[in-house]
């Protein structure tokens, strides 16, 4: 677990503007909102004070304004010469990043925390965690990224494997139709043939074949003999 030094605050000196002292009071009671509006205000009349300035981004922390509470740190740093209060603003940057999930940005403030302040033990703890949590993070980035690749794999083995033991489905279904959509002559040939019609066809076809032999004995009378001459 990370150890939080976001409640840190750097008290003025006793004769500090008035704002500064109120702002100190309200941050003691957890009123950052207070708090933060009086430090600006104290910032607008004192603006080389660097403590406002880290007080001011402990506020905001304490309120999620991340971005800001950055700003407020960094002006911080810009106006200290010393190396231990640099490596509180520092460490509280590598907090708020910890919390934001970015791992390796506050292993770097938490680094660059210790080179100011070696001694501190709290930012040796929480650089070893994010360094700690940043590998298994990566760790389990990889295992899902394999996990990933061998689904797939499997996916398509898996597809190969249908299509080599059912090679000629695709086209057998291709290849079958129907029967409501067959033509409907095609479906009236199919129909089954009753006794009554067969008996009507079979009569029609003896009908037209005594037919035929009449009329071809017909033709033999009527043919003249080959004695007969032709005047």
């Amino acid at each position: 677990m990370y150890r939080l030094l976001t409640v840190l605050l750097i008290f003025l000196l006793a004769f500090a503007p008035s704002d500064a002292r109120k702002a100190n009071d309200a941050y003691e009671r957890g009123d950052y909102s207070t708090a933060a509006e009086l430090y600006r205000q104290a910032i607008l009349s004192d603006p080389d004070n660097a403590r406002l300035h880290f007080n001011l981004g402990n506020s905001l922390a304490r309120m999620g304004q991340t971005e800001e509470a950055l700003q407020a740190y960094e002006q911080f740093k810009s106006l200290t010469d010393n190396p231990r209060e640099k490596s509180l603003a520092d460490y509280n940057i590598g907090n708020l990043m910890s919390e934001a999930n970015q791992l390796e940005m506050a292993a770097q403030y938490y680094r660059e925390a210790l080179r100011n302040n070696p001694d501190d033990e709290d930012a040796k703890h929480n650089y070893e965690l994010a360094i700690r949590e940043q590998q298994q993070q990566q760790q389990q980035q990889d295992q899902d990224q394999d996990q990933d690749q061998q689904d797939d794999q499997q996916q398509q083995d898996d597809q190969q494997q249908d299509q080599d033991q059912n090679p000629g489905d695709d086209q057998q279904q291709d290849q079958q139709q129907d029967p409501g959509d067959a033509p409907e002559d095609q479906q009236e040939q199919e129909a089954p043939m009753s006794l009554e019609e067969a008996e009507s066809i079979l009569e029609a076809l003896e009908q037209r074949e005594r037919e035929l032999l009449r009329d071809r004995k017909k033709d033999a009378q009527e043919e003249p003999s080959d004695d007969e001459k032709d005047w």
